[in-house]
């Protein structure tokens, strides 16, 4: 029994590393995911503040244009403020062109955070799946650890006695014994008798006696023999019936149902002392 709880414990402890991890996975997880969010939220701040830089520029640009009108009306004046307002428009363009770009950059960088943090998600509610299916299969070990010790307490304190005594109070049991003793009374009988004539024989001064016993010519050893060799090798129904029980995977609980338990039990044979009157020649 031991080397079978130092399996449970071994099981136990590698649940509980495979726990350990997957809360340590499930924690990162979660930090990053939220390091993402504040980087999002970022990003989309900068997209903002880069949506309304271009905004300003396209307002220049239009200042530029009424500017450009204005100077065509007085072209002495206009020619230093119209190629101011060329340049201007110029560098807004330039502006513009790079708002742009990073306006597109901007943009696929949080679509890609928002893959990130969906498979981020997808991630974390991987592990928080793993977490109960450890949690779970630990529950199941405890459940049956405790099954295995309830079990082996009833073979202890109940089942094996009771197998025991169905076997000694089999009734191929006592028909078996019977016989033997029967057998064996015989053999002993016939034994005796002829040492008991021979002893007369001696003592009578040359005078004998042939009278034979009731088992002269009888093999009552090979008779015996046969007995004993029958009560070794007939089967017990008790035994077929235990066999049955063990070969299933409950089989405690079908031992429990073949031998119940009860408060005050008749004894199997009750009537003992006539067992060894029941066998026949």
């Amino acid at each position: 029994m031991s080397n079978e709880r130092k399996k449970w414990n071994a099981s136990w402890a590698k649940q509980n590393d495979i726990l350990f991890h997957a809360r340590q996975e499930l924690t990162n997880a979660k930090a990053a995911n939220a390091t993402l969010s504040q980087e999002k939220a970022a990003a989309e701040a900068i997209s903002v503040k880069a949506l309304q830089a271009k905004a300003d520029a396209l307002k220049a640009l239009e200042e530029a244009k009424e500017a450009g009108a204005r100077a065509a009306k007085a072209l002495e004046e206009a020619e230093e403020r119209e190629s101011r307002a060329s340049k201007a428009l110029e560098e807004a363009n330039a502006e513009r062109i790079r708002l742009d770009k990073v306006v597109a950059s901007l943009q696929a960088e949080v679509q890609a955070r928002e893959v990130a943090v969906t498979d981020l998600t997808a991630r974390v509610s991987v592990a928080e799946k793993r977490t109960d299916a450890a949690v779970e299969a630990k529950d199941a070990l405890v459940s049956s650890f405790n099954q295995l010790e309830a079990d082996r307490e009833w073979l202890r304190t109940h089942g094996i006695a009771r197998i025991v005594e169905a076997i000694m109070n089999a009734p191929e049991t006592a028909a078996g014994l019977d016989l033997v003793r029967e057998r064996a009374r015989d053999a002993g009988f016939k034994a005796g008798y002829n040492r008991c004539i021979g002893d007369i024989n001696v003592l009578s001064a040359g005078g004998y006696t042939d009278k034979r016993s009731g088992f002269h010519g009888v093999d009552v050893e090979s008779h015996l023999k046969a007995a004993e060799a029958s009560f070794y090798d007939t089967p017990l129904a008790c035994v077929g019936e235990l066999d049955d029980c063990l070969e299933a995977a409950d089989y405690v609980d079908r031992l429990r149902m073949l031998y119940p338990d009860t408060d005050e039990e008749e004894p199997a044979g009750g009537a003992g002392g006539d067992a060894g009157t029941s066998g026949t020649k």
